[in-house]
């Protein structure tokens, strides 16, 4: 069980007046993390916090949320080729070609991020490894306020190396992970990653403040998105675009 924080975690707290919204914020999920380390008996990850800028990314940190979280869904419920309401599209048998059309057939180049994103993640906050992670339609199940999740299927992930391997073995252990989301706007806010395993298939889900991203963003069924990885000082991020 979570234990909540109280102000004697706080008492040697320094505030260091340029700090924004997103700094006391980082720093509780610090606290947060120092908390439940200190009772593992485990000696707690460095911080270092810079003055953040209009996205709230400037921000230096390594932190994870090690809070178990347990739920067990109906795979129909949370794969995203059905969309909620049984509208599967059977798949189309890929028609048979020569190896002569084969050689003809020019490669399809790989998508690559826009260049406004590419020039806030990389110039301004610093980040490096941009990784695409999926590429997807928003589905009804994607939007839904009662569900208040993005699932990424392990059947549509591009790869799965944007995470390193304690972050692995973190979702593995069916811990949740908090990171931080550049969304569709160029706005950054910090939101929960998780794995679930189903009995056939398994996906990656970001949670909790899903729902007002949704709505801030005006995401729509059948908008297409892609979620790009990166790392700020090692610090998992990811960034949501809408094409």
């Amino acid at each position: 069980m979570m234990e909540l924080l109280s102000l004697d975690d706080f008492k040697d707290t320094k505030i260091d007046p340029n700090w924004g919204p997103f700094d006391y914020l980082l720093h509780v999920l610090h606290v947060d993390q120092q908390k439940m380390l200190k009772s593992q008996n485990a000696p707690p990850p460095p911080q270092t916090l810079c003055k953040q800028d209009h996205t709230g990314f400037r921000l230096r940190s390594k932190f994870n949320n090690s809070v178990g979280l347990k739920r067990k869904r109906n795979l129909k419920a949370v794969e995203e080729e059905d969309d909620g309401y049984g509208d599967r599209v059977a798949p189309k048998l890929k028609p048979k070609r020569s190896k002569k059309q084969e050689k003809s057939v020019c490669p399809i180049p790989p998508p690559d991020l826009p260049p406004l994103f590419r020039q806030l993640i990389v110039e301004e906050m610093g980040g490096r490894g941009l990784v695409l992670v999926i590429q997807k339609t928003i589905f009804f199940s994607d939007i839904n306020p009662t569900a208040s999740r993005f699932s990424i299927p392990f059947s549509q992930v591009k790869t799965h190396d944007f995470l390193n391997g304690a972050e692995a073995k973190e979702l593995d252990d069916k811990n949740s992970m908090q990171v931080w989301l550049l969304d569709p706007s160029m706005r950054g806010t910090s939101i929960t990653l998780n794995k679930w395993v189903m009995r056939s298939s398994s996906l990656y889900v970001l949670t909790n403040t899903w729902n007002p991203l949704v709505k801030n963003n005006q995401l729509k069924k059948g908008d297409m998105v892609q979620l790009w990885s990166f790392r700020v000082n090692s610090l998992l991020c990811f960034a949501l675009v809408k094409l």
